[in-house]
């Protein structure tokens, strides 16, 4: 069971359902919450190029813009204790500085989960795309991440969830983990599997379903026949179940009907999710 989680903070919209989800998640395992924000020094102070004689001014810009961010830092703590506070839930929360990836890293080792919005880079922007930091926590981190999107996801059910399984090794951690972490308990589970034969769709998806049942949960099974996009197969099922939540696997093998995750496909669901989602590698 899980016992403790990290949410990343940042000034993104993505970082608000980021919050959002972690609280919802708290209150649904009864884990702690640990709320984490950066001030990337490295990226402010980096080199950039300059006219000569201007380097005091570079130097007074970037002091500024440290201490910019240190104030937004405190701001975002506040915040999050607030949003904590009214949910009846207790919280920590630090502040670093560094690289955004060293630093959850390092707290990270120490906790079950991060949760992060969709577009985390910790500098202030947005981008509509994956944060440079989320994709690097995919990567390289052995933590599964609970990945926000932009979007308000409110009138989703947060008791529904897809589970992508395409009977690789990492869609089958990605599901496992979310049952050891006890993230299936009160929740309705759909899994669903997508191939061009609607046999072996409909096996897969079995296969899925019987792993939630051995733990007690009552999973249903959805195999899809299709030659078309896996993600648009998968992105439909969120709407039709109106699903709060999509598990699956990243970046697996290429070839046959591995290609679930592989690349862009991650990429697209990532990113096109209208719900937060949990990944794991």
């Amino acid at each position: 069971m899980m016992k403790s989680i990290v949410v990343a903070l940042d000034g993104s919209s993505s970082s608000v359902n980021a919050r959002k989800t972690a609280i919802e998640v708290a209150k649904r395992t009864g884990a702690s919450l640990v709320g984490i924000g950066v001030l990337d020094v490295p990226w402010i102070t980096e080199p950039r190029a300059t006219p000569i004689g201007a380097g005091s001014y570079q130097t007074h810009r970037n002091d500024k813009l440290i201490e910019e961010g240190r104030e937004k830092i405190r701001d975002r703590i506040d915040a999050f204790r607030t949003e904590c506070a009214a949910a009846e839930l207790e919280c920590s929360a630090v502040g670093t500085e560094g690289d955004p990836v060293v630093q959850l890293d390092s707290e990270a080792d120490r906790h079950d989960l991060i949760v992060i919005g969709r577009e985390t880079n910790f500098h202030g922007g947005e981008n509509h795309e994956i944060g440079g930091t989320v994709e690097k926590l995919l990567h390289d981190n052995p933590r599964p991440l609970i990945v926000a999107p932009e979007t308000d996801y409110s009138n989703a059910n947060d008791d529904v969830v897809v589970v992508a399984f395409d009977g690789d090794v990492t869609s089958s951690r990605a599901m496992h983990m979310f049952l050891l972490l006890g993230l299936a308990k009160g929740r309705e589970v759909h899994v669903v599997s997508v191939d061009p034969d609607a046999a072996k769709a409909n096996a897969l998806a079995e296969r899925g379903a019987a792993l939630f049942r051995s733990h007690g949960y009552a999973a249903l099974s959805n195999g899809v026949a299709s030659r078309g996009k896996v993600s648009d197969s998968v992105l439909g099922a969120i709407s039709t179940c109106n699903a709060g939540r999509l598990v699956m696997g990243a970046y697996g093998h290429e070839g046959g009907i591995r290609r679930m995750f592989v690349g862009s496909t991650t990429k697209r669901l990532l990113t096109a999710s209208p719900v937060p989602v949990f990944v794991h590698h």
